[in-house]
């Protein structure tokens, strides 16, 4: 018997799946406008088409238009429901995640602990437990949300208890743990479990050491750094981290040296720390051979030569700054207005007020986060890292 394969049918199902991809593609790099063009041009919508446009839409930040398209689906499965319910999750939107997951018309461990994640993430620590004693099935991952919820919470000894109870331990729930644990200052706990671990990966080593440096036992954290297996530029960076935050400049500098990968990060602090020691040639060196830089790194070179005198340097990277057309941020204005206040240079500092008028920065920096570095005893200053 010979069977006849119908090449229209091929074609379509070939193009439907290449659109689904194309819309989690476009909504995963913000173009959510797109992901809906594609959506719409589908021929033949599926229920995976659905779910991916909606998921899309919560993950741009746009709650109500998903909830529309999810009110109009016209086939909904257990996966469109716990597409909903993770998507309002994601969008601290935890009573309305509530309100979904009580009409539901069938619940799976991806339902439940789905539900125990965002009461977790929103400190509701007491509704997170309830619901997850009420799970009529629970895997290792809802028993490590539930691990994570305590300790975010800082109910150490709780989640300590917890994760006594729990069936399987993996190797999150355990960094977990061990992350907890630094965080309070209990560092030789952390080792305790780090040492029970039947396995570790990068994370966990990561994890501990960066708990070390934390607690300022940079030392014991070097020698754990020095027997790690596997290192990447997260391990590096937390190692350097360490040495900067202690002073010790010279062993970071050395660490730097030998770095296979010197991320962005790693580059902005030895800056920073070559310029809190005064060490402002080599803070440069470091900018200069950046291949990539960040508003951070501008302007934690000009913060270093401003607080170290260099006048007319902050000039000349300012200028470099403004030449690549880099974002000039309010604290970067600042240090350059002081420059021009202390060289008494009239035309330069029109020049940065009036930019700064034209830019209407906001003199509330909300949720910009700062890092505030000492380069001298008693004065700090702030470098901008959004």
């Amino acid at each position: 018997m010979q069977f006849l394969l119908n090449p229209r049918r091929i074609y379509c199902t070939s193009i439907v799946n290449s659109g689904n991809s194309q819309i989690s593609q476009f909504a995963r790099s913000g173009q959510i406008e797109k992901a809906r063009m594609v959506f719409d041009e589908l021929p033949n919508k599926t229920t995976v088409s659905w779910n991916s446009i909606i998921a899309g839409y919560f993950q741009n930040q746009q709650p109500i238009k998903a909830r529309d398209m999810f009110d109009i689906m016209p086939e909904k499965n257990i996966i469109s429901w716990n597409n909903l319910v993770s998507g309002y999750v994601k969008n601290g939107m935890v009573s309305e995640a509530r309100r979904v997951f009580d009409k539901m018309p069938e619940r799976n461990v991806v339902s439940w602990t789905a539900m125990v994640r965002g009461y977790a993430q929103e400190g509701m620590i007491v509704e997170a437990e309830k619901l997850f004693w009420q799970m009529p099935e629970k895997n290792v991952v809802s028993w490590t949300v539930m691990l994570g919820g305590l300790i975010r919470d800082s109910r150490i000894d709780e989640a300590r208890r917890f994760y006594d109870m729990m069936p399987v331990k993996d190797v999150v729930g355990r960094t977990n743990l061990i992350l907890g644990y630094c965080q309070e200052g209990r560092v030789d706990e952390a080792r305790g479990i780090f040492d029970e671990m039947p396995k570790k990966n990068v994370i966990s080593w990561t994890t501990m050491i960066s708990g070390y440096v934390q607690n300022n036992k940079v030392d014991i954290a070097r020698k754990l750094f020095e027997v790690m297996p596997e290192k990447n530029e997260v391990s590096w960076t937390a190692m350097l981290m360490g040495y900067i935050h202690c002073g010790r400049t010279q062993d970071a500098w050395e660490l730097f040296g030998t770095m296979p990968m010197k991320s962005i990060v790693a580059s902005n602090a030895m800056i920073l720390g070559l310029g809190r020691n005064g060490e402002v040639r080599k803070a440069r060196m470091v900018f200069d051979r950046m291949r990539e830089k960040d508003d951070a790194t501008w302007i934690a070179m000009i913060k270093v030569y401003e607080k170290r005198g260099f006048e007319l340097e902050v000039f000349h990277v300012f200028t470099l700054m403004q030449r690549e057309g880099i974002r000039v941020n309010f604290p970067c204005m600042m240090s350059v207005l002081l420059v021009c206040a202390s060289l008494a240079s009239l035309d330069h500092g029109r020049q940065v007020h009036a930019k700064l008028v034209r830019s209407q920065y906001d003199f509330d920096v909300g949720d910009s986060q700062y890092e505030k570095f000492e380069l001298e005893e008693g004065e700090t200053s702030e470098i901008y890292l959004d």
